[in-house]
């Protein structure tokens, strides 16, 4: 089994090494590459099983490079890890014939529970692991995948139970049984998740940040944020920004 992680930043291939080491997967062998053009040669050379694959990558991005790799190794699985979450990209890699999409930063949960759908199959040519399992294990994979991609629309009860066919009540008791959250504490959870990650890595303003991960306003954002964080949306993104600078500066003396 061949996996192979392709991202520009050297910490970003590294952690992901370690998460996929730590839960013991069935891997021979590790292989990065840095852009585009590398993933692409590495993964003809070594006829690649499997690729987690940033898309934003100079020289060549991950959207044009999945492109040649599904054409020149067809059996080679490919999950994009992305910070571009908004659905036209989603949907782009769903044409592509990208087989998962996970949003940056990546939990290890999520890895886990994306490598586990097709691992096994690479190794051992037989039904995905998530086929296997239970059909309501497998709602409440589907109502967590549609919450991750949807964060930033109103989500509730009535519409998840919708989208997997289940009493709303049935619905609640087996997620909180499954996950030991309540679908609402779920939401808000990755919804903050998904609003540090947008602090931290961009230069959105507090109202942006609170449209996109689908608060009604930016108030009702701050109180959140600051229930869970305790502290204030821009405090934390002002500590994000001083702990950035820092970073350079240790950088910077260390090089030189």
């Amino acid at each position: 089994m061949k996996v192979m992680i392709v991202d520009d930043e050297p910490l970003e291939r590294e952690v992901l090494t370690l998460m996929i080491k730590k839960h013991n997967f069935k891997v021979n062998q590790f292989f990065e590459a840095e852009n585009g053009v590398d993933a692409v040669k590495l993964a003809k050379e070594e006829q690649m099983d499997l690729v987690i694959m940033d898309i934003k990558m100079p020289i060549m991005d991950g959207l044009m490079a999945a492109e040649i790799i599904k054409k020149e190794v067809s059996h080679c699985r490919i999950i994009f890890l992305t910070a571009y979450d908004e659905f036209d990209f989603a949907y782009r890699t769903i044409k592509l014939g990208a087989n998962d999409f996970l949003l940056k930063p990546a939990h290890s949960e999520d890895i886990r529970r994306a490598l586990t759908k097709f691992i096994p199959m690479l190794d051992t040519n037989l039904i995905p692991t998530h086929l296997e399992k239970s059909n309501e294990h497998y709602d409440i994979v589907k109502v967590k995948d549609y919450i991750e991609l949807n964060l930033h629309i109103e989500l509730n009860l009535e519409k998840l139970s919708k989208l997997v066919h289940l009493n709303s009540q049935y619905l609640s008791r087996l997620f909180k049984q499954e996950t030991g959250f309540t679908i609402t504490q779920y939401i808000t959870s990755r919804r903050l998740e998904k609003a540090k990650h947008y602090l931290v890595h961009t230069r959105k303003t507090i109202a942006e940040i609170s449209e996109k991960c689908g608060f009604s306003d930016s108030n009702y954002f701050a109180r959140v944020f600051r229930k869970y964080e305790g502290t204030t949306p821009t405090q934390y993104q002002q500590q994000a920004i001083v702990g950035r600078k820092k970073r350079l500066n240790s950088f910077n003396n260390f090089v030189m």
